[in-house]
């Protein structure tokens, strides 16, 4: 059987070639379908994930006590105000008036929540969704809220990120270095990062008890 399969190569070592590629191509094709299924799977259960921890949150947050400031570690106290305010503002006929109307501290919480959701993954992700006003008042949260390295950081891709500023440019390995530096911050420092965001936020606390369960 060998013999004959070596006699027909010789004689249409076209054929074969073509059979050969053709069966590569079938076999890479079919390999690329099954990243892209698994990418695809990953961001779904990325998004059910969200979704589900902002339900968490907000439910949590309804209603916002004294002790609950008190209690709650800062990274989750951060994303739980925000997720209340944003509640609120979701009922205003006029989203974008009522964003206006915040008194600084709660815009400055819920800013910085915003960043800690969408800049999860890559700070970069924060500044690619959003726009002014909301990274320009994120700027100001991470100088007043976090400061340090986590605000230089942030300083530099909303420079980046920034269009009307001629004198600094976008550049990707820049931005990747920047973004897994800001990423380490939060595995290296923990809740102790956003330390300082909490201790303001129990400094205002007038500003947040009992806000989300507002009418």
């Amino acid at each position: 059987m060998l013999g004959t399969i070596r006699q027909s190569i010789q004689e249409f070592p076209a054929l074969y070639i073509v059979t050969a590629a053709a069966a590569l191509l079938c076999l890479f094709l079919w390999v690329m379908a099954m990243r892209s299924s698994r990418k695809r799977n990953r961001a779904r259960d990325a998004l059910i994930a969200a979704l589900e921890r902002e339900k968490e949150l907000r439910a949590q947050f309804k209603t916002v006590t004294q002790q609950q400031l008190i209690d709650t570690p800062p990274g989750r106290l951060v994303e739980g105000l925000c997720c209340g305010i944003q509640a609120k503002l979701e009922k205003e006929p006029d989203m974008q008036a009522a964003y206006g109307a915040l008194t600084q501290p709660r815009r400055l919480v819920y800013v910085l929540g915003y960043v800690l959701q969408d800049g999860r993954e890559a700070l970069s992700e924060f500044f690619r969704r959003n726009g002014q006003p909301l990274t320009r008042a994120a700027l100001e949260a991470a100088w007043c809220l976090v400061g340090g390295e986590y605000a230089e950081i942030f300083q530099r891709e909303y420079d980046a990120y920034d269009e009307d500023n001629e004198q600094v440019s976008l550049v990707r390995e820049e931005i990747k270095r920047d973004d897994a530096r800001f990423a380490a911050l939060a595995l290296e420092q923990g809740e102790a990062l956003l330390a300082p965001a909490k201790e303001f936020i129990l400094a205002n606390s007038g500003h947040f008890t009992g806000f989300a369960g507002e009418k």
